[in-house]
């Protein structure tokens, strides 16, 4: 061989295939970190299906982080601390401002719920006022969503104070407040359990809803709590909020379209055992997230996998 020994020529072939069997060896997956929400609420309880079936897709993982909620998970977002968070369609469009936050999917349907003692509490939404009420944890689209109510209704009652909802839970219990706002799917498992443990009533909060809708065009439908759920007799009016997958606009594309994947292909895995109500996880409301703008490569994953 001219200009190269033979064992020089031989080291390099061997050094260019160890190169290729480097570039062979498969990379870690990309972990993505979820804001959820509060032990024993649908966010965290979703969070987990999505980070299971994510791990058992190979392609990505998720960790399903805890919060207060929807509000606490947007600032985590802004600030870059979270790549993918729960959120309320009303509190995001609240918080979001010339399309810093985008949309993957709407996923389900969380139901406010306005929860007292049966039978000697609050029988209508206009008898919270003067009494004592939990509106939700700190952060927690929960608590945003119940403000709302309450200004729409003109209540002011005696305290209104922001409680997790293991708290509120045992307040209810005990009498120490006369109810509690929470906002998620149906039955949410630490309400059933107080359920049957105490007779609780769900209250109607439709009244509210035209006013809400006047104000806030978009953010709300009527809705039904079906009967069964906490011990009700019969189905109870209810106003209902879309929960919505965000991310920020420069989220990687690719990463996008493998959560748009799971999403699809995995739809049924994603709704927690015993869950009734409304799933959204299907291919004409996937991509219903208005008033919040689907991601540039979430639009397009549907277009391709849906026509």
């Amino acid at each position: 061989m001219t200009g190269v020994s033979r064992r020089s020529f031989l080291w390099a072939g061997a050094a260019a295939g160890t190169v290729v069997l480097a570039g062979c060896v498969p990379t870690a997956p990309t972990v993505l970190t979820l804001g959820c929400g509060e032990p024993g609420g649908s966010y965290l309880q979703f969070g987990q299906l999505l980070s299971d079936v994510a791990r058992g897709s190979g392609a990505f993982e998720i960790t399903a982080l805890q919060t207060e909620g929807s509000v606490d998970n947007l600032a985590l977002l802004s600030q870059g601390r979270v790549e993918l968070a729960l959120s309320l369609a009303d509190s995001a469009a609240a918080a979001s401002t010339s399309g810093e936050v985008v949309a993957i999917g709407r996923v389900y349907q969380n139901y406010l719920q306005c929860l007292v003692r049966a039978p000697d509490g609050p029988r209508s939404l206009a008898e919270l006022a003067g009494t004592r009420v939990s509106l939700g944890a700190p952060g927690s689209g929960a608590a945003a969503t119940a403000r709302r109510v309450m200004d729409a209704a003109g209540l002011s009652p005696a305290s209104a104070t922001e409680r997790p909802l293991r708290d509120a839970v045992v307040d209810l219990e005990r009498g120490c407040i006369d109810a509690l706002f929470w906002s998620g799917g149906v039955p949410t498992p630490q309400i059933a359990e107080l359920a049957a443990r105490t007779p609780i009533a769900v209250l109607d909060t439709t009244p509210v809803l035209p006013t809400l809708l006047q104000r806030y065009p978009d953010a709300y439908v009527a809705t039904t709590i079906p009967a069964g759920v906490y011990g009700a007799d019969s189905p109870v009016p209810a106003i209902g909020v879309a929960n919505l997958l965000l991310a920020r606009p420069d989220l990687d594309d690719t990463l996008v379209e493998r959560v748009v994947d799971v999403l699809i292909d995995d739809a049924a895995r994603l709704v927690a055992p015993g869950a009734l109500g409304i799933q959204y996880l299907t291919p004409a409301s996937l991509i219903d997230t208005l008033p919040i703008a689907l991601h540039a490569a979430a639009e397009r994953r549907y277009r391709e996998r849906y026509g």
